[in-house]
């Protein structure tokens, strides 16, 4: 705020004061918030996902209640929050310009989490330890937690 002030010259003023600066965004409708984050969409990513609802989109209530929904989500312990701050109108949250994007968690202390839900169930909240590979989700995750016992003979 203070560099935008002194890089602002004004009317009757050469000098503005960082207060000001904020007085005249606040009048203006514009707040200071953090910009949202969100993923990079690629062509092809888009293009999946399309094709994903499409095939779909004729599901019943029934076809659903077969589902299980999983996701697994990455914590990090020991970075700052990024306290990005964006002057914007309420409106603005989701344009381009009041946007961060954000590829993937890197560095170390960080924690993985892995979870799923259906329509009646849910599976215990998963604690991934190291990195997420094909052979771990198996072993770790799919078998012991949606696999059940009587099929786990197929899997293995």
């Amino acid at each position: 705020m203070a560099t935008t002030a002194r890089v602002t010259p004004g009317t009757h003023n050469p000098s503005i004061s960082a207060q000001t600066v904020r007085n005249r965004l606040r009048e203006a409708g514009l707040r200071a918030c953090r910009p949202v984050v969100r993923q990079v969409l690629t062509t092809h990513h888009r293009q999946q996902r399309r094709l994903w609802a499409q095939t779909h989109r004729r599901w019943t209530r029934q076809d659903w209640q077969k589902v299980l929904f999983t996701d697994e989500s990455r914590f990090c312990l020991t970075r700052g929050d990024g306290r990005i701050r964006i002057y914007r109108r309420r409106i603005e949250c989701y344009t381009e310009a009041c946007t961060l994007k954000q590829d993937r968690f890197g560095g170390g202390g960080s924690v993985m989490v892995w979870g799923g839900v259906s329509q009646h169930h849910r599976t215990e909240l998963v604690v991934i330890a190291g990195n997420l590979n094909a052979v771990h989700y198996r072993e770790d995750i799919l078998l012991p937690h949606v696999v059940p016992p009587s099929s786990r003979l197929i899997l293995t």
